[in-house]
């Protein structure tokens, strides 16, 4: 198998799980591979390891959340898998540069997370 469409059907099978706990093990054998050798080959394929990916594709859906509706913050947190709001807001503030509360209530971040 080609591993640009290994790494592509690992990306769909993460983004339609952000909400649930994702596993290395479970990605790398949907796509017929060992944990070690797939985490080779998707770094390589798309420049970040596994775990770095998820994480920002599930702030990414969280910054939407915030944005889009009034869920707590720490109902997003825990939606997207972060043990605490601690945890999220530091994550948060770390890929956005302001903590999810500032963030909602900056109006200019929605142009980037205008509901579809």
């Amino acid at each position: 198998m080609n591993y640009n469409v290994c790494v592509r059907k690992s990306i769909e099978y993460i983004n339609n799980n952000l909400d649930k706990k994702i596993g290395l093990e479970d990605i790398a054998g949907r796509v017929f591979m060992s944990k070690f050798h797939f985490h080779r080959i998707f770094h390589a394929v798309t420049g970040k390891s596994v775990a770095e990916y998820i994480r920002e594709r599930r702030l990414e859906e969280a910054a939407k959340e915030l944005v889009n509706t009034d869920s707590k913050i720490v109902d997003i947190a825990l939606k997207y898998q972060f043990s605490s709001q601690e945890s999220f807001t530091k994550a948060f503030k770390r890929l956005y540069g302001t903590p999810p509360g500032k963030f909602r209530k900056n109006l200019n971040n929605g142009i980037a997370f205008m509901a579809a």
